[in-house]
């Protein structure tokens, strides 16, 4: 019966992909990050890598993937990362027989020091 619990289980995972040399200072999971979801920001920034949340499950338990539910994650990563913003946010959602798969993308930036 082990099993039959695990196969409705959800196979979440995020990465970061760093887009620099030197990682960043981590900041705590809870920071304040600004999220761009239209364009990018009006002052410089450094990008500092992307942000990849990966989720699959059966259809019958697809309704907590939504973007508004997973984004409290992705701001986690970020800001483990030393970012002080998201931008470029991409979501992908596709349905294949009875699984869906949702994907979040998002690049992780700071600001540059003015």
């Amino acid at each position: 019966t082990v099993m039959a619990a695990a196969s409705g289980a959800a196979k979440e995972k995020i990465t970061f992909i760093p887009k620099q040399d030197q990682p960043q200072p981590a900041k705590p999971e809870s920071c304040e990050l600004r999220v761009y979801v239209d364009g990018k920001p009006d002052r410089p920034f450094v990008d500092l890598g992307v942000v990849n949340y990966h989720d699959a499950r059966h259809r019958a338990k697809d309704g907590s993937l939504k973007l508004e539910l997973v984004m409290p994650k992705i701001k986690a990563r970020a800001c483990r990362a030393g970012a002080d913003a998201l931008i470029d946010i991409r979501v992908t959602e596709v349905r294949r027989l009875e699984f869906t798969m949702f994907n979040v993308r998002a690049a992780a930036i700071r600001f540059a020091p003015e």
